[in-house]
């Protein structure tokens, strides 16, 4: 068991390195510093620490994932907002970090993980292709299917490390803080793509107080199955409570209960 304090330093240490590694004069200059989901970091952290090229299997993980979510923000209806330079530098943005991590991949000549990030990559595109253009009846859908997406990556690394047993825990803890995460900057009026998929592709969802409501009653729904599974050897190391987002304030303030999202 970690404490938050714990994984304070290892996120801190990591958003260092990819923000060194990513780090690029006209980009920074022209667009916003690229999300890093530090849920993903702290679950990358626990699976690769036995292994003793895990400083750049975490971070070339990471540099996949910024890529792949940098090339979410262009090309669709989700983002009328940018102006064209800015969706072409979107592009290039996205495609300068997958070129990091090939680079340092490939210079310490670790092909079987390229391979791997490659298939997963791949397999994102399809499930990703599927989720965004279609329409759903009910969020417990979009959720079921977004979960592919959001795990991949991480799932092929468990893979990688032997540690298969622990994808379907992992799964579910890295939804839930995802949840959680959307919850908080719905609190505080910061729009995001994931916010606007939901909207556009789930049928009865159409603002701001649905969104919190449901993306509530989600999130209940998900403390519940991570709660079944509290026996799980994962469940001691990815700690469903590990307050990484602060989702706690939300709801000591009342702004989030239980009650609310069951009245969507």
């Amino acid at each position: 068991m970690v404490s938050l304090m714990k994984y304070i330093e290892i996120i801190k240490y990591y958003e260092k390195l990819i923000t060194k590694s990513i780090k690029q004069v006209y980009l920074q200059e022209h667009l916003k510093h690229p999300l890093i989901e530090i849920h993903k970091i702290v679950a990358l952290n626990e699976l690769i620490k036995s292994d003793k090229k895990q400083e750049n299997l975490v971070l070339t993980t990471m540099l996949v994932q910024i890529a792949l979510n940098t090339h979410d923000q262009i090309g669709n209806h989700f983002d009328e907002r940018h102006s064209e330079k800015e969706q072409q530098l979107t592009v290039l943005a996205g495609d300068y970090y997958s070129g990091i991590y090939y680079h340092i991949l490939a210079s310490n000549n670790n092909l079987s993980f390229i391979r791997l990030l490659a298939d997963g990559i791949n397999e994102i595109t399809q499930k990703k292709m599927h989720a965004y253009y279609n329409t759903y009846e009910n969020i417990d859908i979009f959720l079921n299917d977004y979960e592919l997406i959001e795990a991949k990556l991480i799932s092929k690394v468990a893979s990688y490390v032997n540690e298969k047993n622990a994808i379907p825990y992992i799964s579910k803890w890295l939804m839930y803080k995802k949840l959680q995460y959307e919850l908080v900057q719905i609190n505080n009026d910061r729009k995001t793509f994931y916010q606007q998929l939901i909207i556009e592709t789930v049928i009865g969802i159409n603002g701001k107080k649905q969104l919190k409501n449901t993306l509530t009653y989600s999130l209940e729904k998900l403390d519940q199955d991570l709660s079944v599974m509290n026996k799980h050897q994962w469940s001691n190391t990815l700690e469903k409570d590990l307050d990484l987002y602060h989702i706690s304030l939300l709801q000591k303030k009342g702004n989030m209960t239980l009650e609310e999202g069951l009245s969507k």
